[in-house]
């Protein structure tokens, strides 16, 4: 696969998408649940030049 054809998120899109999977009422697959940690890491590692940090309104953050 071409870096072309790969998949980016900026800082902002991985935050909220990390927020709306760690609210969400659906079962992850475990597919989802291995992109959901990989998000988890990211967001952690970035999480001190974010302002929106999912960590202060969900638990799982320190789950991983």
């Amino acid at each position: 696969m071409s870096n072309h054809d790969r998949l980016e998120l900026s800082e902002d899109e991985a935050f909220a998408l990390l927020a709306l999977a760690m609210t969400s009422d659906v079962a992850l697959d475990p597919t989802s649940e291995k992109a959901v940690r990989k998000l988890v890491e990211y967001c952690k590692r970035h999480q001190r030049n974010h302002s929106n940090r999912p960590e202060l309104d969900c638990e799982l953050i320190g789950a991983s």
